[in-house]
């Protein structure tokens, strides 16, 4: 059932949705990496901060130490830091070891006079709310503890983060626009070459089999499918060819005797005969019937073996076997001819499939070997002549590991530019072209052997010499 062409959805096209997945790749990507740089720059803004903090209290730790036991004099520094960054928010205190406030600066908020003192750690950071400070406990050469707090506000720092969102929203804002636009761009760049090869393939014909994609030499993955597709088409137009050169040849060779037998029968009713007559017509009609039969039970046989379909019966099949059956069955027609058929086995080979040692056993079928054989050895009898020798040889080859068959004759030979071509369907050669010829085939004997030896994972060559014989060697697979 022919399939219909399905109409072209406009959101389900490629173009669509690869403009959809590289537009929510492109702004996850984006937005991440805006994330990204907020976080690292708020991170970096706070570290800086530390430093700077975890420095000004290691000075004063100094100062107390250097000004002891003038304690004025490090509030007196106290104050000037504070006085100095007062434009950033600072602030400090001085404590004493008990928790007592001994100095602190007008800016200092409640949430820092108020938390505890750490008597078990020497100097850390804290974030109170909108603050943050850093602390140190220290004692003076009389060893009296003190505390030393000196912070910031970071609501100057969340400004600068707040302002580098401002700037970075525009930018984010800007790439949901543009990258749908370009993620679109992209994808019909990337599909017009595949909209070019859609539209080449629904422009393609059953008449016209010489119809190819075109292929850019960009060598990428439309090139491949474009390859691809024309090697399928090839494919396809060598198989109509076959098939349309096949039925041309089927319908030819039925030509011939159907017109026979009507031209017979024709005669034979034009006027009354006598029963000799009418017995010698018949028997040309029943002749042409079974070449007709023969030719119909030839195509059945090859369009069997060629379906991609049929699956070979496996099973295991002694190869010497087969030939001695076959070379005993034409064993009369050759002793009639005076044509000396004989069926060798290489050393070391055995009929018998029990036997020792290597022998002649493949995995296939057997009725088809023996079919094969017997195309082959009906074609050498044809074209040998009286007196002459046809020789059967199997043999085992131990680097392949195969069953060599090999039928040789001392016929007429074949001439070297019909080797070619031996092979093919209803193809005959010069000297069997005559119909009267009685040597004549029907031209599907060859043809059907190399399907059965290509079915059986082997291959078939023929070596020939005009006037001198033919050698027909075929290779199969050893169990």
């Amino acid at each position: 059932m022919p399939s219909r062409l399905l109409r072209p959805i406009p959101w389900a096209t490629l173009r669509v949705r690869l403009t959809l997945w590289n537009t929510a790749v492109v702004l996850l990507a984006s937005l991440a990496s805006l994330y990204a740089v907020r976080i690292g720059t708020r991170t970096a803004l706070y570290r800086e901060a530390d430093i700077v903090l975890r420095g000004e209290v290691n000075e004063m730790a100094i100062a107390l130490r250097d000004f002891h036991p003038n304690t004025d004099a490090v509030i007196a520094e106290l104050r000037r830091k504070a006085t100095g960054h007062e434009e950033r928010g600072w602030f400090t205190q001085l404590l004493n070891g008990k928790g007592t406030t001994l100095w602190k600066s007008e800016s200092c908020p409640s949430q820092v006079i108020e938390w505890p003192v750490a008597h078990g750690k020497v100097e850390n950071l804290v974030q109170v709310e909108a603050y943050r400070f850093a602390r140190r406990r220290i004692t003076d050469p009389d060893d009296e503890p003190f505390h030393i707090r000196i912070g910031m506000s970071t609501a100057y720092l969340e400004e600068d983060i707040n302002n580098l969102t401002r700037l970075l929203f525009p930018v984010g804002l800007m790439l949901s626009l543009l990258t749908p636009l370009a993620g679109y761009w992209l994808a019909v760049r990337a599909t017009r070459p595949v909209g070019e090869i859609l539209s080449r393939a629904e422009g393609l014909k059953p008449t016209r089999l010489g119809d190819r994609l075109e292929v850019h030499g960009t060598h990428d993955e439309l090139d491949r499918l474009s390859l691809t597709i024309n090697r399928l088409l090839d494919q396809v137009a060598g198989h109509v060819e076959r098939q349309q050169q096949f039925v041309a040849d089927a319908a030819h060779e039925l030509r011939g005797p159907l017109s026979a037998m009507q031209s017979s029968l024709e005669v034979a009713l034009a006027q009354d005969r006598s029963p000799d007559d009418y017995r010698e017509s018949l028997g040309d009609v029943l002749e042409e019937t079974r070449r007709l039969s023969k030719l119909t039970n030839d195509l059945l046989l090859l369009a069997e073996t060629v379906s991609e379909t049929h699956t070979v019966a496996r099973d295991s099949v002694c190869i010497a076997a087969i030939a001695r059956q076959s070379v005993a069955m034409f064993a009369g027609v050759a002793e009639d001819r005076a044509i000396a058929l004989t069926l060798t086995l290489a050393d070391g080979l055995w009929i018998d499939q029990q036997a020792h040692g290597r022998n002649t056993l493949i995995n296939g079928d057997a009725a088809q070997i023996r079919q094969m054989l017997s195309n082959l050895l009906d074609n050498a009898l044809r074209f040998t002549l009286w007196g002459g020798r046809i020789t059967v040889l199997i043999m085992s080859d131990l680097k392949t590991g195969e069953v060599v068959l090999s039928v040789t004759d001392t016929g007429c030979g074949i001439e070297e530019q019909h080797l070619a071509r031996v092979f093919d369907r209803f193809y005959q050669t010069d000297a069997a072209r005559n119909r009267a010829d009685t040597r004549r085939g029907g031209g599907l004997g060859l043809a059907i052997c190399k399907s059965i030896v290509e079915q059986h994972g082997g291959r078939i060559s023929i070596l020939s010499r005009l006037g001198q014989g033919t050698i027909i060697t075929i290779h199969l697979p050893n169990i």
